[in-house]
């Protein structure tokens, strides 16, 4: 039957056509985005259970000593390194350009780049523990095949995390475990402002902002907001000196942050400095129960402004 203005019937065949029509939507649509916010939250499902692989720390010491060990006999000075790749090849993104680096190492054309094959890295005696110049680098996850780490001081400012809180959350749980038990970091100092125990020494602003300006050792400042006014502004300034050894990670966005990574459920997180990197793929050496995972202490800062400002 056709639809007509001389036959009501056909009237009711294209009410009850649109009417399953949209039935059928209303009952799609919703199947369609639990399916792909169950598929994109699984990292966060299963991710803080995994415990991290004791050789990665192993390795990684291994390539820091080899840093510092292939300097040390050619008598050049490390100048520093903001990002290192770790796979098949080490390439350390340099804080000043260097353009004649110590065997194994090649340099790019402009000094900013040094890279060696990992078995000619395995070939450097190793004399000494990494420095403390290592004191604060961590690894922000892989991408591909190479494992990712960052000096969190070198950024020479504050690194600051968005997207949502419990990707977030993960994130700095896994800065904060690596700091407090790899070997190159022994001796780092880890404070928090606003995030609870559970990310550092529970401390106030300015208490956080006089240890940080006295740089007496490594540190870590883990802020769930970074300080509003001068309080903010000072940290900026300290942050920024050359030689400080202190590094700061927000749990929130801020206007002050010198780079800003947006953390994904799905187990990356998203910035314009490193691209996409897995952070699931970094273990935590104390796996958290899946029952006591929801428990775990969150760092919204809209849930904590009065908290924070009243340190300020």
């Amino acid at each position: 039957m056709t639809w007509s203005f001389a036959h009501p019937e056909s009237h009711l065949l294209l009410t009850m056509s649109v009417v399953l029509f949209l039935g059928t939507l209303a009952f799609v649509i919703p199947t369609i985005v639990a399916v792909r916010r169950r598929t994109a939250t699984d990292a966060l499902a299963w991710a803080d259970q995994v415990r991290r692989d004791p050789a990665a720390p192993w390795g990684i010491d291994r390539v820091l000593r080899a840093v510092d060990a292939s300097c040390a006999a050619a008598g050049v000075v490390f100048p520093g390194a903001v990002r290192i790749l770790v796979g098949t090849t080490v390439r350390l993104d340099l804080a000043s350009p260097t353009i004649a680096p110590p065997q194994p190492w090649t340099a790019t054309p402009d000094g900013r780049s040094w890279s060696a094959p990992m078995w000619a890295l395995q070939a450097v005696p190793l004399t000494a523990p990494a420095p403390n110049e290592f004191a604060t680098v961590v690894s922000l996850g892989t991408d591909g095949e190479e494992n990712v780490l960052v000096d969190l001081r070198r950024v020479r400012g504050i690194v600051a995390l968005r997207g949502e809180q419990a990707a977030r959350d993960a994130v700095l749980r896994r800065v904060v475990d690596q700091v407090r038990t790899d070997p190159w970091a022994t001796g780092t100092a880890v404070l928090s402002v606003g995030t609870g125990s559970t990310l550092g020494v529970a401390v106030s602003v300015r208490d956080a902002i006089a240890a940080v300006a006295a740089d007496a050792t490594p540190g870590l400042l883990v802020v769930a907001k970074v300080p509003s006014g001068e309080d903010g502004r000072e940290l900026g300034r300290l942050l920024e000196r050359p030689g400080g050894r202190w590094a700061c990670v927000a749990a929130a966005p801020h206007p002050l942050a010198r780079w800003t990574i947006e953390a994904r459920r799905d187990g990356t997180h998203v910035s314009d400095v490193l691209g996409t990197v897995r952070w699931m793929d970094v273990g935590l050496s104390m796996p958290l129960a899946a029952t006591t995972q929801s428990a775990t202490t969150q760092t919204d800062p809209a849930a904590l402004p009065d908290a924070v400002e009243a340190d300020a």
